[in-house]
């Protein structure tokens, strides 16, 4: 980001509120995978054992990690309302660094691409079983 929302009369205000309803997309994004919402999308009728025990562990560990990763993002975004600092708003790439730059963050970064995985495996499972 360059900074330019922030030099708007609301830019803070907005890029506050931005970052505000990122954070409560990535909280629902968790809550959704740790209460398994998202098999009710799923034909699950039509799995074998199997495929519904890997539907739904990738769509649990791929929603948590993907709601963590939009949490980040948000607070990025706060952070850098509140502090008037254009240079704390970054993008899911800027999100990333930020967390490979953390005390343990080659871990941290590779479960959360672990994470992606999973939900990139989960829409595999979502396109071919999904309800019309």
């Amino acid at each position: 980001m360059d900074g330019a929302v922030l030099e708007w009369p609301a830019g803070p205000a907005l890029v506050f509120l931005g970052g505000l309803l990122i954070v409560a997309g990535g909280i629902y994004l968790i809550v959704r995978g740790l209460t398994t919402k998202f098999e009710e999308k799923l034909e699950t009728g039509r799995m074998s054992p199997p495929v519904r025990r890997a539907s739904l562990t990738v769509g649990l560990v791929g929603s948590v990690g993907r709601g963590i990763v939009f949490g980040l993002l948000g607070i990025l975004l706060v952070n850098a309302a509140v502090d008037h600092d254009p240079n704390e708003a970054q993008g899911i790439d800027g999100t990333l660094r930020t967390i490979a730059d953390r005390s343990y963050g080659q871990v941290l970064l590779f479960l959360t691409a672990l994470a992606l995985f999973a939900f990139a495996a989960y829409s595999l499972v979502e396109a071919r079983y999904r309800k019309l």
